[in-house]
């Protein structure tokens, strides 16, 4: 039996006949994707801790973990191979966002997300990208936009979830590019949270659809230098879009 594979590290060779570790049970359930943590809401790289992080999730959103459940973490530690470290940032980070109650001397506990929460990361989300928009829209030059527009142009081609996500990438991190600001840079990568797991593309309906509307819009904008116009298309599409993490997170009875 071999235990489910997340992806910064090799799975044993075997396991002990019968063991039902959190990964293996995991894996029973259907693995989901642990990639380059991003979408809407971020555009680096994910460190240990928010890797650890992203499969908690997923253990929870696919209820192999259940409302109530303690995370076991020395067994996810060894699951994963990692140290306690990565486990326990991991734990304090989803306390955070809802995903976990941490109790003391008791542990972490699996929870739901509240839907204030929920439609508050969303609505910052769109004010922190929104932001970037209407900064490049002033600052962007025309070889910039010409770049903006290309990236645009195959992100509305893309009809698979999975090329969508790179390309929606690919263009985010050009308009961020475009602010000319440290400052935004820095804060995109410290808001790297995804509260859904794995392709928000894919496991979401619906936002693909969202998306490519709203950022035609917001590429008009910024293209023509529309700053008001950009900020406003962006922050609107997220708040769109937190209707449908709310929706979904509903009908998986994940709304605490």
């Amino acid at each position: 039996m071999r235990l489910y594979t997340f992806y910064f590290c090799p799975a044993p060779d075997a396991a002990v006949a019968g063991e039902a570790t959190i990964a293996s049970r995991f894996h029973a359930s259907g693995p989901g994707t642990a990639a380059l943590v991003t979408g809407p809401e971020g555009l680096s790289r994910p460190t240990s801790s928010q890797q650890v992080a992203e499969y908690i999730r997923r253990l929870i959103f696919d209820k192999t973990l259940r409302t109530g459940d303690r995370i076991p973490q020395d067994e996810i530690a060894a699951d994963l191979r990692v140290s306690r470290v990565p486990v326990r940032e991991a734990v304090i980070a989803l306390d955070r966002e809802g995903w976990v109650t941490l109790e003391p001397h008791r542990g972490a506990f699996a929870n739901g997300l509240d839907e204030n929460s929920t439609r508050d990361h969303y609505g910052m989300l769109g004010q922190l990208y929104g932001y970037a928009a209407a900064r490049a829209a002033e600052r962007g030059s025309d070889e910039s936009f010409a770049e903006l527009q290309s990236l645009h142009r195959m992100l509305q081609a893309a009809t698979d979830p999975g090329e969508f996500f790179h390309r929606n990438t690919a263009y985010l991190r050009q308009l961020v590019a475009m602010a000319q600001s440290r400052r935004i840079e820095t804060m995109t990568r410290v808001f790297t949270t995804n509260l859904v797991p794995g392709n928000f593309f894919e496991e979401v309906p619906g936002v693909m659809r969202i998306q490519k509307r709203s950022l035609k819009a917001v590429t008009k904008a910024v293209t023509t230098r529309n700053a008001d116009a950009a900020q406003t298309e962006l922050a609107t599409m997220l708040r769109t879009q937190a209707d449908n993490v709310v929706t979904l997170l509903r009908s998986r009875d994940l709304l605490a």
